[in-house]
């Protein structure tokens, strides 16, 4: 999958390197190098017995940067190389590749961005594709511009595409292929120094690669950004979404003709409508040590179903260091989905709470030791369906010495 989408990609970094200031910029290399081993008690969140496994991997990390004066670009791949070869486990094998330059003028800042993955379809939100996890090919665009066009008043466009494909799964399937493509504008009014409001437009459309489906959203949020002190911030933002929904399909019709009784397929097509309050709230503190990030979000979001599937998330996230070698932190998400289904219609509800827990020591300047504790649950109500999953990991990371490029 990588190879399909190099082509594309190594396209983009060439356009993106066609700047004069990229001739006096400099190359750097981050690479890190770890290996883990984990053992879970249902990783795959299926319902039957005996799930539980124990998985070792080689991970790689090898971020690659250019700086210049007003140009930023970065490489940044990651893989996860493990004895487990099939994508029906969160803990499957990864490919990811991502690429993303950046412009900066006086007033403005131009990014674009391009990437390509494999992973497992439990990799994303613990998504399943009838009972077992399946592979998930994922391609991304984005373009982004910023511009201040007064000392009060910015704009920001956001224009981003994503395509994805999963493969076949072994039950029935859950997941339909899809592309989903928006375009975002931002009004912003900076008050202070601490305090902007803004103005969000999204308009976005969702369709079935098999043509079945399509969704076309739009939404409107007023949004407010505030500093409280040097280490405090938050960010909000309100309104109201509408997404028209399209489903094509055939019927069939017994019909007597002069031949005699013939079986007719109709094809039909049925329109709805999915009105939503959406939000977005973010509290962050940054701290020397103590590090915060509570979020919470109601959102149409696009996952492989048959049309958006509304969101409502809340999330804490931690971590404060012990001292300079000793470092812990803690996640703990809950998800509420209601995720339409192929047919039409039919929507299944459900409910996903993660908690998780890590510490870190740094054993020298370079190597470092990682061991992390997790609980996933996942609830279908519908179904009277109660999914868990342990899971306990050990990972030893080495950061090789920055390597610079002439």
């Amino acid at each position: 999958m990588i190879q399909r989408w190099s082509a594309p990609l190594c396209l983009s970094a060439a356009a993106m390197l066609q700047v004069n200031c990229a001739k006096a910029g400099v190359w750097g290399m981050d690479p890190v190098l770890g290996i883990t081993g984990d053992y879970a008690t249902n990783p795959g969140l299926l319902n039957i017995p005996k799930t539980a496994e124990t998985d070792g991997a080689l991970l790689i990390d090898a971020p690659t940067t250019f700086n210049a004066s007003a140009f930023k670009f970065s490489v940044l791949p990651s893989f996860r190389v493990g004895d487990t070869k099939s994508y029906s486990s969160v803990n499957s094998d990864y490919e990811h590749l991502n690429l993303r330059g950046e412009l900066d003028t006086e007033r403005s800042t131009f990014t674009a961005s391009a990437g390509a993955t494999r992973d497992s379809s439990l990799y994303q939100n613990y998504l399943s594709n009838g009972e077992t996890g399946v592979r998930r090919d994922g391609a991304v665009a984005d373009l982004n511009w910023d511009r201040l066009l007064s000392p009060r008043i910015e704009v920001d466009t956001d224009v981003n595409t994503t395509r994805v494909r999963y493969g076949s799964a072994v039950g029935a399937s859950s997941l339909v292929d899809y592309k989903y493509t928006s375009i975002t504008p931002t009004l912003s009014w900076i008050a202070s120094e601490r305090t902007k409001f803004t103005v969000i437009a999204n308009a976005g459309q969702y369709d079935s690669l098999d043509g079945t489906t399509r969704s076309r959203d739009v939404d409107l949020q007023l949004g407010l950004v505030r500093q409280f002190t040097q280490i405090w911030s938050l960010t909000a933002s309100g309104g109201f979404s509408r997404a028209r929904n399209r489903i094509a399909f055939s019927e069939q019709f017994l019909v007597y003709t002069l031949t005699g009784p013939e079986i007719v397929s109709v094809p039909v097509r049925e329109e709805s409508t999915q009105d939503s309050a959406v939000y977005a709230v973010n509290l962050t503190r940054s701290g020397e040590r103590l590090t915060l990030n509570a979020t919470a979000s109601r959102q149409e979001t696009p996952t492989g179903f048959a049309f958006l599937s509304r969101q409502t998330s809340v999330e804490l996230q931690g971590s404060y260091s012990l001292s300079a070698r000793w470092s812990i932190g803690g996640d703990a998400r809950y998800l509420r989905a209601q995720d339409p289904q192929p047919q039409g219609g039919a929507t299944i509800s459900r409910a996903v709470a993660y908690a998780g827990l890590n510490a870190s020591w740094k054993c020298t300047e370079h190597w470092s030791l990682t061991l992390g504790a997790s609980r996933v649950m996942e609830r279908y109500p519908s179904l009277l369906l109660d999914l868990t999953s342990n899971q306990v990991a050990l990972t030893l990371s080495r950061k090789f010495n920055h390597i610079g490029f002439q």
